[in-house]
C-alpha cells in the first residue's frame, strides 16, 4: 500500500500526519455506529423510548450532542434535555429493543472495505456503543469473523473522545497506534482515534459535519478512498480531490500498482 504526503486539498483542515503509517499501515480500526451500519435511527427510537417513559416528546432532547455518544455519556445529556436521572441500565434496554425491531442496513462500501482490507492487515472494532449489540450487529453483516479485536467503551476506562478505546483495540491487535488507521464518522470517534495517535480517516454520518481527521470522504465505497488505501487505481486524468479544504493526504498511484498484495 502506498501512502504519501501530497499538497492536494483532499480534506478539511488538519494537517497530516503519520508518514511512517502511510507507507506501511499494519492495521485497521473501525467505529461501528453510523459507519459500517446507518443505526443513527435505532438511537433515536431508543432516545424516544426514554424521554416517551416521561411523557416528553423526542424534540425535548438535543439529538445533535448525542453523535457519537456512548451509553454513559449519553445517559448523562439525556440527564440534562429531561430534567431527570437517567439510569444506564434503561438506555440499555431501550437500545436492544430498538435494535430488535428494526436492525439497521449495513452503509455503503463497508462490507466489501472490510473483505478487501482483512485480506491485508488485521482488522479491529472500536466503538462507544454496547459490546453485545456492536457483536449483534457484526453477526447479522456476516463480518464478525474478520475482525482480530472488538472493543467496546464499556470494556475501558474512558469513552470517546478520550482515546483509551482506540488504545485498547490496537493493544489487542498488537500494533502501535501510530502504525494504525481509524475510520470514524463522528467528532468524538475522530478526536479520539486522533488523541490515540492512529492515522484518521473521516467518513461524516451528518455531511458537512467536519472531523478532525487526515482524509475526509462522503462514504466507504467512494473511488478516491479505494484510491487512497491501494485498492483501486484511479485515471492520471482525475483531479487529485476528494474534499474542499487544506492540504492533506494523497496517493501515489506508482506506489500503490507496485504494491504487494498482502501488507
Amino acid at each position: 500500500m502506498g501512502f504519501i504526503v501530497t499538497s492536494s486539498p483532499v480534506t478539511n483542515n488538519s494537517q497530516p500526519h503519520h508518514d511512517r503509517v502511510g507507507k506501511n499501515p499494519q492495521a485497521a480500526v473501525f467505529d461501528c455506529d453510523g459507519l459500517l451500519v446507518d443505526s443513527q435511527r435505532c438511537w433515536e427510537r431508543a432516545y424516544a423510548r426514554v424521554a416517551a417513559a416521561r411523557a416528553r416528546p423526542l424534540d425535548d432532547i438535543r439529538l445533535e450532542r448525542l453523535l457519537g455518544a456512548s451509553v454513559a455519556g449519553a445517559v448523562s445529556l439525556l440527564s440534562e434535555d429531561l430534567g431527570e436521572p437517567i439510569g444506564a441500565a434503561e438506555l440499555h434496554a431501550a437500545l436492544a429493543a430498538s435494535f430488535a425491531e428494526e436492525p439497521p442496513e449495513p452503509l455503503a462500501g463497508a462490507c466489501a472495505l472490510l473483505a478487501e482490507l482483512a485480506s491485508r492487515m488485521p482488522l479491529g472494532v472500536a466503538s462507544n456503543g454496547p459490546r453485545e449489540i456492536v457483536l449483534t450487529v457484526l453477526d447479522r453483516l456476516d463480518v464478525r469473523e474478520l475482525f482480530a479485536a472488538v472493543v467496546s467503551a464499556e470494556e475501558t476506562a474512558r469513552d470517546k473522545p478520550e482515546p483509551h478505546v482506540y488504545l485498547e483495540a490496537c493493544r489487542r491487535l498488537t500494533v502501535a497506534p501510530g502504525d494504525a488507521i481509524a475510520f470514524e464518522d463522528s467528532p468524538l470517534g475522530a478526536r479520539a482515534a486522533r488523541r490515540a495517535g492512529l492515522f484518521v480517516v473521516a467518513v461524516p454520518s451528518i455531511p458537512g459535519t467536519p472531523l478532525d481527521a487526515d482524509l475526509t470522504v462522503p462514504s466507504l465505497d467512494d473511488a478516491r478512498l479505494r484510491a487512497f488505501l491501494g485498492l483501486v487505481l484511479l485515471p492520471a486524468s482525475e483531479p487529485d480531490r476528494v474534499a474542499p479544504g487544506a492540504p492533506a493526504v494523497g496517493v501515489d498511484e506508482r506506489d500503490a500498482a507496485e504494491a504487494p498484495a498482502e501488507v
